[in-house]
């Protein structure tokens, strides 16, 4: 018998020159890092990649991935956008689950005491194909019009109004078929795009559970996402990667 498997789908774009602000090995190892002692459980792993803007660093940013992903076996796939990565990963999938997530997010191990078999059994048993991981706490906040929770018992949830490209696992034929009935992708986009077809869905947790990944903001936009990026990268690369090597010539 084969062993149950999952997808991990991991998207990203060429963010910067430097290869050493790609954020992708932290986003694969806090995967392994909260849900890789499942037992008996398969993962493939790929990274969809679009070489924009940095087009002329593409491959340093492939090597840093495989650099600092020792022993870890994936494929990288490149694409045209985000769209076009989600629409392949569905389609190269080869699990019912997918795990999608973007490459600047990192998950909380301490607040997931879940693992993804129990995710998954939840998900069947409950006929649900969206679940979302929270990057703030759980209430009624931006797309999550309203937040109630799913009174199953087993694994916490709260049903909510929308959906978003966070951290998440799907139901990849549903979304298979989804995406197949769908025109002009592209044109569509992806969040209040696919996912205002979607429509509804889950959120992990209870009311009022803290937030269960954290947005490290591959772009260096949010202050606040900036601090927790360098905290974050203190801990996980030391001091030494944080300094960058002196420019010379």
């Amino acid at each position: 018998m084969s062993l149950p498997s999952v997808n991990l789908n991991v998207f990203t774009n060429v963010t910067s020159g430097d290869a050493q602000d790609c954020l992708v090995p932290e986003a694969i190892q806090s995967f392994f890092s909260c849900f890789g002692q499942d037992p008996g459980l398969h993962v493939v792993t790929r990274v969809f990649m679009d070489p924009k803007p940095h087009r002329d660093n593409a491959e340093n940013w492939i090597a840093a991935i495989r650099a600092r992903l020792p022993g870890v076996p994936l494929e990288i796939v490149r694409t045209q956008g985000l769209v076009d990565g989600f629409w392949r990963s569905v389609e190269l999938s080869t699990s019912e689950y997918a795990v999608q997530l973007e490459h600047d997010f990192v998950f909380l191990k301490s607040r997931i005491p879940h693992g993804l078999k129990d995710f998954m059994a939840a998900m069947q048993a409950r006929d649900v194909n969206f679940v979302r991981f929270n990057k703030r706490r759980n209430v009624r906040y931006g797309y999550d019009l309203f937040l109630e929770r799913d009174d199953a018992e087993g694994l916490p949830l709260c049903r909510i109004s929308g959906r978003s490209n966070n951290p998440q696992i799907i139901n990849v034929p549903y979304y298979r078929k989804l995406l197949a009935t769908l025109p002009d992708l592209d044109a569509l986009g992806l969040e209040g795009g696919i996912c205002r077809h979607a429509g509804g869905g889950y959120l992990y947790g209870e009311p009022g559970w803290p937030k269960t990944v954290q947005h490290l903001d591959g772009r260096h936009v949010r202050a606040a996402d900036g601090f927790a990026r360098a905290l974050w990268l203190l801990r996980e690369r030391g001091l030494r990667g944080l300094q960058r090597p002196a420019k010379t010539g």
